[in-house]
């Protein structure tokens, strides 16, 4: 870029502010311009000469390209592609991943700059995928920085914050705090356009601290600039006034046009806010000039708005009316245009999703074909490993096979006759256990009806005693007081009970202690009928061996039910045979 194109340039924009009110600011601005114009051409002008200096085709060539073309994003976009496609053809040739990586995300922005964003994608995504495979995580933050912003532009605010968001914990974690602020920035635009004003304003304040730390001029500009379109929404005019001139006065002095040309039209906005109409009539003129000639067809649309609503103020409707309707043709315009994008951006999209499904199965099947010629290899090497040693081991097992043979026969035999033996006691011991428990259920069953019969005994000559007690004979009474004594003496069945449980549980083992680990708020008495329903003895017959009445053991029967937490339709017998069989 030559000196006196520089030249020519700064010209054009003084010639743009020259009817401004403020001369002596013109020229302060102006000068300031010029002065880091000139500084910014040295520094493009000092990269190439070292580029021509260097003859070699090697990484260094690709950085000084990359450079180069980093440099040219604000101020030539096409030149900064064109060096962008010199430094891929040479990294690919080399090859040098890194390379490759920062020349397909140069040319990805400049793309974006000029609002070519399905190509802006297609470059961004595979520098994307370059920088994760080489492991650059400042590049990779970078990269999905930028793709937020293209995606932003799109209006695919969604996907635009999920970048974002990756980006802001990947430069955290590298703690580049200039770079998190730029990111908080573009949050903060995306939340003033959803109307998220106290969200906006909390990235964008934070933006503004952390620029103004690192003395990042442009990202203070570009901080300032964001906080006054907010306050211009919330009406608060001063505030916005304020930001909007520091972001003009700190913009001026990196050459940043975009800036300057949006900063304008919005100043002439709050100036007619301001009733300040003439002054807002130099402003925006001046804002709408550097639009046209910089081709900027977004803030071009912004100042003919607020032209139209500035002269409906100054009470000139034929002027507002040419103003509307140039706004209407370009909106259209733009409406169009931006339609278009869309619909590109869409079929991009599916493009770009069929390719990596495409990718995806392609090398699934690259897998897969390799584990197969591989599984096929191996197969022929075992079997024919496999072979060559059963050839070998068959000749002799073939020489052992006989004796082998007959010893297998032998020990077959020898553990038939043995299993034969084993089944024949097994099935000894299983009659006589039998057996046994036959017996002692029949001496236990004995045991009880003789219990039974010896309480129906005396609970009849009780009954009979009773008869004979109403009798007036005195003699008879002390007969009678005898007998109860007796009667009495043989009704307590405690040592009989005891003999009972003996051989209850020498019949059923183990029926107490299931029963009572199960239910330990059992009482004696309990136990007693439980033993007596497992032996299915009725409640008459239980009576009789208790010494109680037949009510009275229904009632304990009832109260049994509920300790043993049984419902209605459950029997208790039922139960402690399947307790039993535990």
């Amino acid at each position: 870029m030559s000196f006196f194109n520089v030249f020519l340039y700064l010209v054009r924009r003084y010639m743009c502010i020259r009817k401004s009110t403020s001369c002596i600011v013109v020229g302060i601005l102006f000068c300031l311009s010029f002065t880091n114009v000139v500084a910014y051409t040295q520094k493009i002008d000092s990269i190439l000469h070292q580029l021509n200096s260097h003859k070699e085709n090697d990484s260094i060539k690709v950085d000084l390209l990359n450079a180069i073309g980093f440099e040219y994003w604000i101020i030539d976009t096409n030149a900064s592609i064109d060096f962008g496609k010199q430094a891929l053809r040479l990294s690919e040739t080399l090859p040098y991943a890194n390379g490759l990586a920062k020349a397909n995300r140069i040319i990805g922005v400049a793309y974006w700059a000029q609002g070519n964003q399905n190509k802006a994608l297609a470059y961004l995504n595979t520098s994307r995928k370059i920088y994760e495979t080489v492991q650059d995580k400042t590049g990779l933050a970078n990269t999905r920085l930028n793709i937020g912003m293209v995606y932003a532009d799109l209006k695919e605010y969604k996907k635009a914050l999920h970048h974002y968001e990756q980006a802001i914990n990947e430069f955290t974690a590298l703690e580049l705090k200039g770079r998190i602020a730029t990111t908080f920035t573009k949050i903060g635009t995306i939340l003033i356009t959803q109307h998220k004003d106290a969200e906006a304003l909390k990235y964008l304040t934070d933006a503004l601290q952390m620029h103004t730390a690192n003395n990042f001029t442009y990202g203070i500009a570009e901080a300032h600039n964001r906080l006054g379109v907010l306050y211009l929404h919330k009406n608060e005019t001063e505030q916005a006034n304020y930001h909007i001139k520091k972001s003009m006065e700190l913009g001026s002095k990196v050459s940043d046009i975009d800036g300057l040309t949006n900063n304008l039209i919005i100043y002439g906005k709050i100036l007619r806010l301001s009733n300040k109409l003439d002054q807002a009539a130099i402003e925006l003129s001046k804002g709408l000039r550097l639009a046209k000639e910089n081709n900027l067809k977004k803030y071009e649309l912004f100042a003919y708005e607020e032209l139209k609503e500035l002269k409906k103020q100054q009470y000139k409707p034929e002027e507002a009316f040419i103003f509307y309707d140039k706004y209407n043709v370009l909106k259209d315009s733009l409406f169009n245009s931006e339609k278009s994008k869309q619909i590109a951006y869409l079929e991009f999209e599916n493009q770009l999703e069929r390719k990596d499904k495409e990718l995806l199965a392609l090398k699934a099947q690259e897998k897969t074909d390799n584990f197969i010629k591989l599984t096929l290899i191996l197969g022929v090497v075992i079997i024919s490993i496999c072979g060559y040693v059963i050839y070998i081991v068959s000749r002799q097992r073939a020489k052992k096979s006989k004796e082998l043979s007959a010893k297998s026969q032998e020990l077959l035999e020898s553990v038939y006759a043995l299993s034969q033996k084993d089944l024949e006691n097994s099935e000894l011991k299983q009659q006589e256990l039998k057996r046994k428990l036959d017996f002692k259920n029949k001496e236990l069953t004995s045991y009880t009806l003789n219990f039974i019969k010896k309480n129906e005994i005396v609970q009849q000559l009780h009954k009979t005693i009773q008869g004979i007690k109403k009798s007036s004979s005195i003699e008879k009474n002390k007969l009678i007081a005898d007998l109860n004594k007796i009667i009495r003496k043989n009704l307590s069945i405690d040592r009989d009970w005891e003999d009972f449980s003996i051989f209850f549980e020498d019949a059923h083992q183990g029926f107490y202690s299931k029963l009572k680990s199960k239910h330990e708020d059992l009482s004696t008495n309990d136990l007693k009928i439980c033993s007596l329903i497992r032996l299915n003895l009725n409640i008459k017959e239980t009576a009789c061996i208790l010494g109680i009445s037949p009510e009275s053991v229904k009632t304990a029967r009832y109260r049994l039910r509920k300790k043993l937490e049984l419902d209605s339709q459950q029997e208790i017998l039922t139960y402690l045979i399947h307790l039993e069989q535990e």
